[in-house]
């Protein structure tokens, strides 16, 4: 009996190694190559709708409707990307005139936390003290070089900005343009590609993608819905608390917040002890309080919406967060996870078979 269970499981082990490995290809090389394309077949089928409408009641041929949605998302698009680049803009003004005093604060911060680490030392176990003072010493280097190490940062940063313009230039030209040819050609290229599927195959097909488009979908929203809902709790938050930095500050907390590791607390409770030690205990606690209210909503949100829109469950979602990270770094926490979603939909309708239902 175990002999002819043995060829079953070594046929299971290297279809999975086989997937795994397709899966990081993909991930890796195929999806970055062709990722202004697959913007652009998406868009395609977002505008799909009105350039129906455009060709049935006013009679436009295919390519001038086209052209014209494409132009029209394109223009909203642009004007949403430039409104927040403007007030990203205006709120960097704000910090850098700020920064100044900010600096200016760091000494009086240092000999504060200073004091604070003596007092403590001095009351710890004599065996320790020794430890700690070296642990302290070195802290404090480290501290004295921060300011050069953040203005290194920032000048890298600006750089790499600087020097990917093209780039993203190129990215975006190619996807508006792909998005208008998708468009125009989309019933010769559906067509295409279901040519290129045997007959028997096509029913399986049609589920498979159905279900994939449901899956990318709810995959989407859930995490669209989260990052409004954070955004917006963050926001109001800080402008209760008086920040006059408040959107910039939400953005960016929101974006930490996108990747699990991490959470709004990498940003508020930082933040929280530093307005501590600087003798602001009304914003201190605001900034706890704001951070226990998101943590609340969004671990009562984030089943529901996930669990609902994409069917995947919560542990092999933290498995694919995992392996993502280890594979690919900070990105491979949002592909991976989408990958196992995609993968589940390919199995449900059964394209492919990884496990027993």
């Amino acid at each position: 009996m175990q002999s002819d269970k043995r060829p079953q499981l070594l046929t299971a082990a290297a279809g999975a190694a086989l997937g795994g490995l397709a899966l990081w290809l993909a991930l890796r090389f195929l999806v970055p190559w062709t990722l202004p394309f697959l913007i652009a077949l998406a868009l395609s089928a977002l505008l799909e709708g009105p350039v129906g409408f455009l060709s049935a009641r006013l009679s436009l041929p295919r390519w001038a409707a086209a052209a014209g949605c494409t132009l029209l998302l394109v223009l909203l698009l642009s004007g949403a990307l430039l409104l927040a680049l403007w007030r990203l803009w205006y709120e960097a003004s704000l910090l850098l005139e700020e920064l100044p005093r900010l600096i200016a604060s760091l000494p009086s911060l240092g000999d504060q936390a200073e004091d604070w680490a003596y007092r403590y030392i001095i009351a710890a176990p004599p065996d320790l003290q020794d430890f700690l003072w070296q642990a302290l010493e070195s802290l404090l280097d480290r501290a004295a070089a921060l300011p050069a190490l953040l203005y290194d940062w920032a000048a890298a940063w600006a750089a790499g900005v600087l020097a990917a313009l093209p780039q993203w230039g190129l990215f975006l030209f190619t996807t508006a343009l792909a998005t208008y040819f998708s468009s125009a050609g989309r019933p010769a290229l559906l067509a295409f590609l279901r040519r290129q599927v045997p007959a028997r195959w096509r029913p399986r097909v049609r589920a498979g993608l159905e279900r994939l488009r449901g899956a990318l979908r709810g995959w989407l929203l859930a995490q669209g819905t989260l990052m409004l809902v954070t955004f917006g709790t963050l926001a109001a938050g800080f402008l209760l608390l008086g920040e006059e930095l408040a959107l910039l500050l939400a953005a960016l907390t929101a974006l930490v917040d996108a990747l699990p590791v991490f959470g709004t607390g990498a940003v508020l409770l930082p933040w929280a002890a530093v307005e501590l030690l600087t003798g602001r205990v009304r914003t201190a606690l605001g900034l706890l309080a704001l951070y226990a209210l998101v943590s609340v909503v969004r671990s009562l949100l984030e089943p529901k919406l996930t669990g609902t829109r994409t069917g995947l469950p919560p542990l092999a979602a933290l498995l694919a967060m995992y392996v993502g990270f280890q594979a690919f770094g900070v990105a491979g926490m949002v592909l991976a996870p989408l990958g196992a979603v995609l993968l589940k939909a390919l199995h449900d309708c059964g394209l492919v078979r990884l496990w027993r239902d």
